[in-house]
């Protein structure tokens, strides 16, 4: 990563943020790379997802398993506006980008665990959830279930860190007034990145 001061290695916040994001894109190769947006959970160095067992996606997996994968949670947009009218605009986000290696899930008991485990990532108060009842009951049959191994990861976590501390502070009491939920989650990101001591 060209800018050291926005990496992440922090492999808590990783899984954490990998939780927040609701969708990523996995790019597939071909003639020209097919970017394709998916839902995805992640556990223990791998992104799990499901589809259809015929188009395009899953074709061209057959045939090169070798992806990358793109998810960004976006927090606040720093405006013109900020630091007295003299902010030079920008965007202060959480990026992921991670290359792998496509693998089909064929067992099926593993499969229902990956299914299970993407519905509790958009479901977390489900308590009642059982994959061998109701509408789950087969279905993991009728899709295929899919892995990305990661075998390699550049995380950005971008919040001002290349900033002078006067001016972030400054920043954050912008944000304080302006005062959208987002602006205080941003608060919260901008300070667990602080690069100060």
């Amino acid at each position: 990563m060209r800018r050291s001061e926005f990496e992440c290695n922090d492999s808590k916040i990783i899984e954490s943020m990998l939780q927040k994001i609701e969708f990523g894109v996995m790019i597939i190769p071909d003639v020209e790379p097919y970017g394709v947006p998916i839902s995805f959970c992640y556990c223990g160095d791998e992104i799990y997802f499901h589809g259809a067992k015929s188009g395009r996606k899953y074709h061209l997996l057959k045939e090169n398993p070798k992806v990358s994968f793109s998810a960004t949670k976006v927090y606040s947009y720093i405006p013109s506006t900020f630091l007295y009218n003299t902010m030079i605009p920008t965007q202060f986000f959480f990026s992921v980008y991670l290359s792998g290696t496509f693998e089909t899930i064929t067992d099926h008991q593993r499969k229902k665990h990956i299914l299970k485990a993407l519905v509790q990532k958009y479901e977390p108060h489900n308590d009642s959830l059982d994959m061998d009842l109701g509408q789950f009951k087969g279905q993991e049959r009728g899709v295929f279930v899919g892995i990305i191994k990661v075998e390699s990861q550049s995380i950005k976590a971008k919040f001002g860190q290349n900033l002078k501390q006067e001016v972030r502070e400054q920043i954050i009491r912008d944000l304080t007034n302006r005062g959208t939920l987002l602006d205080q989650e941003t608060i919260e990101m901008m300070r667990y990145f602080s690069p100060q001591p």
